[in-house]
C-alpha cells in the first residue's frame, strides 16, 4: 500500500482504497507549504529543478574555483548574492531560532523516550487506562495490523490474528475492550467498518458496518462512561460526525456540512467532542456538543491542524500541526495558545495522552517511524 504523500505532507492512509479521496481533501494539502527537514540536508526551493547554490547553478554563472584569497573573497562575496535573500533569511530565522530551541532541549532531551525501536511505519498509538500496555497500528509492506506492546517488557504480539486491514484502536475507559476499524476486503472491497473487540476473548462484534453499500466508518472513539462511541462515515456521500450506542440502534449524525470532518475524541468529562475540519479552509480543530449543537472553532492557523486529543484532566488538546512548517505536536488549553511540545525538524504526528499525563506520539526522528513519550506540564514546558 502506497501512502500518499501531497507536496510533502504525509497523509493517514487508508487501507487499500477503492474511492479515491475527496479534491476538497486534496486541495487542502495542494496549498500547504513544503515543509523542510533540515536534519536531512537542505531543500530546494519551491519551483526549482536543483538545490539552491548547488554546483551546477554555479558553473553555470561561470564560477570557477578560486585561485587566490581575493578571488576567494570575491567568488564568495558573489556565491552569497547569487543565492538570493530564500537562502539568508532561511539561515537567520534559524539562528535565532535555534538559540531558543537549543536553550531548552538540553533539559529536555531526557524526557523523551523512544519505545519502539523497529523503524516501521505507525499510526494512532493509545495507551491503556493503567498505563500498562500500548496498542498501535503498524505497517509492513502492503499490510497494516494492530499491535499490542507491553510497556515494562516490551514485549509485543498481534491484537487479531485477521487478514484485514486493522487501524485506529482506542481502549474502553475500564480497559476491558477496544474500538477499532478495519477494511473488510470483501464482499465490497474499500468497505471500512468498526467493530469491538473484548480482549479477554478477541471477540470481534459490528457496531458500525457498512450494510452493503460502500463506506468508510471509522476513527471510533469511546465516551467517558462507555456507553456510546463517536467515529466518522461516509455512509450518505460526505465525511461526517456521528454518534452511537455501544448495545446498536440508530445513528444520531452530528455534523452536515459540505466539509471534511475527520478523528474525533471525546472530553473526560463528557460534554464535547474535538474533531479536526477543513470548512473553514484549511484543517482545523473544532469542538461540539454530544447532542450536536454549539459548534465552535478552537484552532486558526495557516497550516494543518490535525488529530486532537484530549489530557486526562480535559483542560488541554494536542494535536498535530504545520503551522511553522513542520509537522510538530502542539498542546492548547482550551482558554489559551497553542505550544509546540516537540520542536524538532522530523516528522512527529498522531499524539495521545498516557494516563500520567506524558504525551505519546510518532516520530521519525531517529530513522524510520517509532513510538516516542514526552513529559509535558501544564505551564507548556517539557
Amino acid at each position: 500500500m502506497r501512502l500518499p504523500i501531497v507536496r510533502g505532507v504525509l497523509l493517514t492512509p487508508r487501507p487499500n482504497p477503492v474511492v479515491a479521496p475527496p479534491a476538497s481533501w486534496l486541495a487542502i494539502f495542494e496549498r500547504q507549504l513544503v515543509p523542510m527537514n533540515f536534519g536531512a540536508g537542505w531543500r530546494q526551493p519551491p519551483g526549482s529543478s536543483e538545490p539552491a547554490c548547488s554546483p551546477t547553478k554555479r558553473r553555470a554563472r561561470g564560477l570557477t574555483p578560486p585561485r587566490s584569497e581575493n578571488e576567494k573573497r570575491a567568488n564568495a562575496q558573489e556565491s552569497s548574492l547569487s543565492c538570493g535573500h530564500w537562502l539568508l533569511s532561511i539561515v537567520i530565522a534559524l539562528s535565532f531560532d535555534c538559540s531558543s530551541i537549543c536553550s531548552n532541549s538540553h533539559a529536555a532531551e531526557p524526557d523523551v523516550v523512544r519505545i519502539t525501536t523497529d523503524g516501521h511505519l505507525k499510526q494512532r498509538p493509545c495507551w491503556s487506562p493503567d498505563g500498562q500496555q500500548v496498542v498501535f497500528a503498524r505497517h509492513r509492506g502492503d499490510s497494516i495490523f494492530l499491535f499490542l506492546r507491553d510497556v515494562k517488557s516490551g514485549k509485543e504480539e498481534r491484537l487479531t490474528s485477521q487478514n484485514f486491514p486493522e487501524y485506529d484502536a482506542v481502549y474502553s475507559p475500564d480497559g476491558k475492550e477496544l474500538l477499532l476499524s478495519f477494511d473488510k476486503l470483501s464482499p465490497n472491497q474499500g468497505d471500512i467498518e468498526v467493530h469491538r473487540l473484548t480482549l479477554a476473548d478477541r471477540m470481534l462484534v459490528p457496531l458500525a458496518a457498512t450494510q452493503n453499500a460502500l463506506s468508510h466508518e471509522e476513527s471510533p472513539c469511546w465516551s467517558p462512561d462507555g456507553k456510546r462511541f463517536a467515529f466518522t462515515s461516509t455512509r450518505h456521500g460526505n465525511q461526517e460526525l456521528y454518534i452511537a450506542d455501544i448495545k446498536g440502534g440508530e445513528w444520531l449524525r452530528l455534523t452536515d456540512d459540505p466539509a471534511i470532518d475527520a478523528h474525533p475524541a471525546w472530553s473526560p468529562e463528557g460534554r464535547t467532542i474535538a474533531f479536526s475540519t477543513d470548512r473553514w479552509g484549511d484543517l482545523e480543530i473544532a469542538l461540539i456538543e454530544p447532542d450536536g449543537s454549539n459548534l465552535r472553532r478552537l484552532t486558526e492557523s495557516r497550516g494543518l491542524d490535525d488529530y486532537p486529543a484530549w489530557s486526562p484532566d480535559g483542560r488541554h488538546l494536542a494535536f498535530t500541526s504545520n503551522r511553522d512548517g513542520n509537522l510538530e505536536i502542539y498542546v492548547q488549553p482550551l482558554d489559551g495558545q497553542a505550544v509546540n511540545v516537540t520542536r524538532h525538524p522530523s516528522i512527529d504526528n498522531f499524539p495521545t495522552w498516557t494516563p500520567d499525563g506524558r504525551l505519546g506520539f510518532v516520530s521519525n526522528r531517529d530513522d524510520g517511524f517509532d513510538l516516542y513519550s514526552i513529559e509535558w506540564r501544564a505551564d507548556g514546558l517539557k
